[in-house]
């Protein structure tokens, strides 16, 4: 149970953490429509090569039995390397169904390690659990226009909302192309579908995103049952490009885990 769980967290915090590192984009040289205005913070969004935020995520999933909560909150740096070496530190805290799951998360050298519930675990990431992590950052937020419906732009003071829908079957095929490891969920014979995806990014004066807001719902056929998720997450960014630096442990004691 604890390793189906740290699978599960794993998952979830490294999809949505790297949001952080951008997208890659193209945008005409023309007068700026409301989209092509959200492209130049897609396109802005190359430019961070370390970021420290928060992060805050909500997830319900009905059952016989009573909802099945997880609510996870942290902070986090970030630091790209290259396109294939992060590093990273989270420190969270994660109650899942009652239970208590805060720790500290560490990405070094291609290797995950995890501590919680007073274990210490290293995960390979070059095997399954590991390509269920690894998050393409170059194209994380290249969103199209053709994937989104009712766009909405206001302002806050200096800064920019985009608010937009995503198509459903957009947004399935958004997962299989970003997250590796995830197009065997999404082919799956339909047993995975998106009932909402909603996004709003705010951006400063600079076009540079500050926060994301993603809400999702969907449906999962497990066996002969149906199970409806609803899923909330904000990325709040800290700070961009200030030359951040990481105080990793030695690591001593972790214990390998396959998965």
């Amino acid at each position: 149970m604890k390793k189906k769980c740290l699978c599960l967290l794993s998952a979830l915090l490294i999809v949505f953490s790297l949001a952080a590192c951008g997208s890659d984009t193209e945008t005409a040289d023309k007068e700026k429509s409301d989209f092509d205005s959200f492209m130049t913070v897609q396109k802005n969004m190359e430019q961070i090569k370390d970021a420290e935020f928060k992060v805050n995520m909500e997830t319900a999933i009905p059952s016989r039995d009573g909802d099945y909560n997880m609510t996870v909150s942290g902070t986090a740096k970030e630091i790209k390397k290259a396109k294939d070496d992060i590093q990273m530190e989270m420190k969270y805290k994660m109650n899942m169904a009652g239970t208590d799951m805060s720790g500290t998360m560490y990405m070094k050298d291609k290797a995950l390690y995890t501590e919680f519930m007073g274990q210490k675990v290293k995960t390979d990431t070059s095997n399954e659990m590991g390509a269920m992590m690894k998050v393409d950052t170059d194209e994380l937020l290249s969103i199209t226009e053709e994937m989104i419906s009712d766009l909405k732009v206001s302002r806050d003071g200096e800064d920019t909302v985009y608010n937009f829908t995503m198509d459903p079957t957009k947004a399935m095929d958004y997962m299989a192309k970003n997250v590796s490891g995830a197009e065997g969920i999404t082919d799956a014979d339909g047993k995975l579908t998106f009932d909402k995806a909603n996004i709003s990014v705010t951006a400063d004066k600079n076009d540079m995103a500050k926060k994301i807001d993603v809400d999702f719902s969907l449906k999962a056929k497990l066996d002969e049952e149906t199970v409806a998720m609803k899923f909330k997450t904000t990325v709040e960014f800290v700070s961009i490009n200030t030359d951040l630096t990481i105080d990793f442990p030695d690591f001593e004691g972790y214990q390998e885990m396959t998965v």
